[in-house]
């Protein structure tokens, strides 16, 4: 099945910007849009959707889409702010995401990733070939976010680690294993080949398909609209929990289609069972 980026991606990318301001039409995602993702318990069964894409409201504005509480992205993101907005099952707010849209370099990144610095925003690229990044890779700056065009088309071709805090991973595929040993990153629209292990506390991991084991040992992570191999081993405390499903490559194609999702996953630390 095929995975795509869902946040638009607008303009072209300019490398080795850096300035307090940055032009957003040279970001690889947009400004002024936030991603809901996690569905409402009371939607009908046949409208419930993954996410929905809708525009980051103003002031004291909210989001109506996502249940009775009112949800403002916009007090941790800005008016202009590119988010993502992880909710639990009743639509209330668990965390949101945001992506810099102002006081940091961009830069393309094809074969290599052994340089990086804090405040950075690394941009994969959309065409379908080889891996964009080869061998393994460790974040180790803050305020990183490492963004790709859709798992399909935006690959690291090994291990990713996560060595500082403050990480933003998106629309990537890694095919070896990760590991999560910082504060306050995400995983969103990925695929994860190997195992998932998240000793961080605040991760945020949303719509990924993970093949391989998953343990969280962090306190206060929060798994929404995944698809797992197996059921998350969970020992740290807070965990919130939605929308997340079994599956099983019955047929070996290294795909995952409908027929092939099984029954829901809940975490048996989750404030929100």
């Amino acid at each position: 099945m095929q995975r795509v980026s869902l946040l638009m991606v607008v303009g072209s990318v300019l490398v080795g910007a850096c300035s307090s301001e940055v032009d957003t039409e040279v970001l690889p995602y947009a400004a002024n849009l936030t991603t809901v993702i996690g569905g409402d318990e009371q939607a009908d069964d046949d409208a419930k959707a993954r996410y929905s894409v809708v525009a980051t409201p103003d002031a004291d504005g909210c989001i109506d889409e996502a249940g009775d509480e009112c949800l403002r992205p916009q007090e941790e993101c800005g008016d202009d702010g590119a988010a993502d907005l992880l909710v639990d099952k009743k639509g209330r707010a668990l965390t949101t995401l945001c992506y810099p849209t102002s006081g940091v370099a961009i830069e393309n990144i094809e074969g290599d990733l052994s340089k990086v610095g804090n405040n950075t925003v690394f941009v994969l690229d959309d065409t379908d070939d080889e891996a964009d990044v080869t061998g393994n890779v460790t974040l180790d700056g803050n305020n990183v976010t490492l963004y790709g065009r859709g798992p399909d088309v935006s690959v690291i071709g090994g291990d990713l680690h996560i060595d500082k805090n403050n990480a933003r991973v998106r629309g990537v595929r890694i095919e070896g294993n990760v590991v999560i040993d910082k504060n306050n990153p995400s995983l969103v629209d990925c695929v994860i080949e190997g195992d998932l292990t998240i000793h961080g506390n605040n991760v945020a991991v949303a719509l990924c398909e993970v093949w391989g084991k998953v343990t969280v040992d962090g306190n206060n992570a929060y798994l929404v609209e995944n698809r797992f191999a197996s059921a998350p081993a969970i020992t740290g405390q807070n965990t919130g929990c939605n929308g997340n499903v079994a599956f099983e490559d019955a047929d070996d194609d290294a795909a995952i289609s409908d027929e092939e999702l099984g029954a829901a996953i809940e975490c048996s630390s989750s404030e929100t069972d």
